[in-house]
């Protein structure tokens, strides 16, 4: 599971406290304290801040989401599960779920674990190879920075996830 290891550091005169993090296959050095500086400075996540159908039934079922295990490693990473960078909404599913994709970030890198991002053969894009979680929800890490609320963009992990949640709001509102 998890088992953070705090290390501190004396780099170009300047003091630099991260965590080890491991989770599942994946080891992460994080920059924990920088992390949850930048979630504190924003007062919510990107769905909070969209009217759309979708984002208000992300919004509505945001507490159950997320699994424990995955609720416990962004603590650990520093990161509030409420304050994802960005949803957006894939598909419904023939069970009548709507599958939904958003991502987070947290400053540090990845020492050991898959990239989730797969590269066309083209070099034109990539594809997801995502880890299940559970039968309803699945990650991925890689480096990236897309739409970050971080100010600096430098050394970001990207945290790309799929879930699939029921339609709880207004149906009259429902999408697909």
């Amino acid at each position: 599971m998890l088992f953070p290891i705090p290390v501190n550091q004396v780099i170009n005169q300047k003091f630099v406290s991260y965590s080890l993090v491991k989770y599942r296959d994946w080891e992460f050095e994080v920059e924990i304290l920088l992390t949850q500086q930048a979630y504190s400075n924003i007062p919510f996540g990107g769905a909070d801040r969209c009217s759309c159908a979708d984002c208000k039934n992300y919004v509505a079922n945001r507490e159950t989401i997320f699994p424990e295990e995955l609720t416990q490693l962004f603590n650990e990473l520093g990161i509030d599960y409420r304050k994802e960078i960005e949803i957006w909404a894939i598909q419904r599913l023939e069970n009548g779920l709507h599958q939904i994709s958003g991502w987070f970030h947290f400053k540090g890198k990845i020492i050991s674990g898959k990239d989730f991002r797969m590269p066309f053969a083209d070099g034109n894009g990539y594809s997801f190879d995502l880890t299940s979680i559970t039968e309803n929800f699945k990650i991925g890490f890689a480096p990236g920075n897309d739409l970050t609320f971080f100010e600096s963009k430098e050394g970001l992990i990207q945290i790309e996830f799929i879930t699939n949640i029921q339609w709880v709001i207004d149906k009259k509102d429902e999408t697909f």
